[in-house]
This record gives structure tokens, C-alpha cells and sequence, in this order.
């Protein structure tokens, strides 16, 4: 098993308990990411979600994957009214076909946070 990302700092430059991706056979398992820059969670739903989309790429990226390679995502949102503009983004940085996805309303732990993105790669398997 192998992980990726090395410490993962919260707000207040705290670690936390956690490994932002683990390697399991040809799967990559990505911690949910919500859209932190500089200990700060700032924007409106389609700028956390680009947020997001662009640390997903990066950590996709130290394990050799894309976002093609996505096969799964689970998504909370604070706030079901951000669904249509959240989707919009979504829509926008994956390609058809798109990943397995779950999206659920819940309060988030970080201050300020409104969606979370946890997801599922796989090297085997390419959507497109």
C-alpha cells in the first residue's frame, strides 16, 4: 500500500490524521477534499469546486492518473440550492462518460466550506 501527499495541513496549519490518497491494487482512494488554500476556505460554490477539481488533478497527477481515471465520486454540499451550479462545474471538468457519483446535503467540519469531493480512481480502467 502507498500513500500520497505527505502531511495534510487544516486550517490553523494544524496536520491532520490523514493521507490525502491511498493506493490499493490498481486503486487510487482520495480523501475528501474540500477547496483549503493557505488554511482558508473562500468563494462561492463554483470557485470551491474548481478548487477542488484543480487539487484532484494534482494529487490524480503524483500517481501517474487523470481525471479519466476517476471512476467514483462522492459528493456533500452544505446547502441543496448550490446543487445546479455545482453540477455545472462538475459537468465542466469531467468528460462523459462520468464517473459513479453520490451527492448528499450535510454540515461540513471546515468553516466556510460548501461542497466536499472524495473520489475513486482506477489504473485499469479509463472512462473515456
Amino acid at each position: 500500500m502507498k500513500t500520497y501527499g505527505g502531511e495534510v495541513h487544516g486550517p490553523g496549519g494544524r496536520v491532520l490524521p490523514l493521507s490525502l490518497a491511498t493506493e490499493l491494487d490498481d486503486l487510487l482512494l482520495i480523501s475528501g477534499q474540500l477547496a483549503l488554500r493557505e488554511g482558508k476556505v473562500e468563494g462561492d460554490i463554483a470557485q470551491q469546486t474548481g478548487v477542488i477539481f484543480d487539487s484532484l488533478e494534482a494529487i490524480l497527477a503524483q500517481a501517474g492518473l487523470t481525471l479519466d481515471n476517476v471512476v467514483k465520486t462522492t459528493i456533500w454540499l452544505t446547502d441543496s440550492r448550490d446543487f445546479p451550479a455545482f453540477n455545472s462545474t462538475y459537468a465542466g471538468r469531467l468528460r462523459a462518460p462520468y464517473p459513479s457519483r453520490s451527492c448528499v446535503v450535510s454540515a461540513l467540519v471546515i468553516p466556510g466550506a460548501r461542497v466536499e469531493i472524495e473520489a475513486v480512481a482506477s489504473r485499469r480502467h479509463r472512462r473515456v
